[in-house]
């Protein structure tokens, strides 16, 4: 057999560099793990004191829609859009003439009803007369009797006709249940209207009300009674104090709920529909309660998508976000948090975190739980250089 002299050359060149390598592989060192840096916020700024200032609009606490209780011919028009008018003033007055003869027709058939009763009740009184003298029948008896109720009856029915048509007479001036301001004018002389037609639109000028839209995240810190300060831009120098009067149960347009504010006194320089900026104090609310800030960027959102896409869209759990904490080891450990609103770029953590710890601030994205890291100081670059 014929060997080739180069491949009889190469076999103990690959047999010693298979030993050589082998030997050498113990001097060689792995590459170290590089431990990243992080930035960190240690907790302790308390979010106390805090406040809220939201825009809204006056509104007239008692607002009516006036119209008249009978249908009829405008005779006059009293008042005008804007006007200010007391309790009872008159504000618009319908022909009476027409009015007046239904009294008096009504009138007249009172005084024929009362004959008619008067009339069956001689009839009555002579046919049970006549029965006792055995001069008159059972069934006579039971006609007048049946003729005399009638009669009754019919004088009832004339009296309140009567005093329906008095009542629609009285009710052809249309007055102010309130002192207040005509908001809308919607009627002329010599226009015909009918019952419950609108009239006027009047709104009290002594009793107003701020209608302001509260955001999802702050609904839980309203209360009934809560004082607020009102402030006008339109007016200044004017602040008045209120209390919080009416929450919404049911959200609006962006997720927001109608709560209204009484205020406590009024003045003549306001009108509704007026822009008012309420300040709403949470202090209070916050007392014997620790609530925190953490920067906006410490909140893991990879995490909290994660969390949310597994959970049925039925539950409404209270607002919660993951946050990395870095513990005592200098390890990540991912800790929901509930969390309230944002005031800047921070937001506002109520449970969950205590003072002292340490939450990463920045590039939470590339990191995951459990992960050893170092704390960056300024003089230090984010990674070994």
């Amino acid at each position: 057999m014929i060997i080739n002299p180069s491949i009889e050359f190469s076999l103990p060149v690959i047999l010693f560099s298979i030993i050589f390598l082998s030997g050498c592989g113990t001097d060689v060192k792995p590459l170290a793990e590089t431990t990243p840096r992080v930035k960190y916020f240690e907790v302790g700024e308390q979010a106390t004191g805090q406040s809220r200032r939201i825009s809204g609009k006056l509104i007239a606490a008692d607002t009516s829609v006036l119209s008249f209780s009978v249908s009829g011919t405008i005779e006059q028009v009293l008042v005008s859009r804007g006007d200010t008018v007391l309790q009872g003033q008159v504000l618009a007055v319908l022909d009476m003439e027409p009015l007046r003869l239904a009294v008096e027709q009504a009138r007249a058939q009172l005084n024929i009803a009362r004959a008619k009763v008067t009339e069956t009740k001689q009839i009555y009184d002579r046919t049970v007369t006549l029965f006792n003298k055995r001069a008159s029948s059972q069934a006579e008896v039971d006609t007048a009797t049946a003729n005399h109720a009638a009669a009754r009856g019919n004088l009832k029915a004339a009296q309140s006709d009567l005093d329906r048509k008095q009542r629609d007479l009285s009710n052809a001036e249309l007055t102010a249940p309130f002192a207040g301001t005509i908001a809308e004018r919607n009627i002329d002389p010599f226009q015909e209207t009918t019952v419950g037609q609108g009239a006027f639109l009047l709104q009290s000028s002594d009793a107003l009300e701020v209608d302001v839209r509260i955001p999802e995240t702050m609904i839980r810190d309203i209360d009934y009674g809560q004082r607020v300060q009102v402030t006008f831009p339109t007016i200044q120098g004017t602040s008045l104090t209120g209390v919080v009067s009416e929450i919404g149960s049911r959200v609006g347009a962006g997720n927001a709920f109608p709560v209204k504010i009484q205020l406590s006194a009024s003045q003549t320089k306001l009108l509704p529909g007026m822009t008012a900026s309420v300040t709403f104090n949470f202090n209070e609310y916050l007392e014997g309660s620790t609530v925190y800030l953490i920067p906006l960027a410490a909140i893991a959102i990879e995490f909290s998508m994660l969390r949310q896409a597994k959970e049925s869209s039925s539950q409404v759990p209270q607002k919660t976000a993951p946050v990395f904490v870095i513990d005592d080891n200098y390890r990540l450990q991912v800790r929901d948090v509930v969390i309230g609103d944002l005031r800047g770029n921070q937001l506002e953590v109520y449970e969950g975190l205590e003072a002292g710890e340490k939450t990463v601030s920045a590039g939470v994205t590339f990191l995951h739980e459990n992960m050893k890291v170092e704390l960056w100081t300024p003089e230090q670059g984010l990674t070994d250089g």
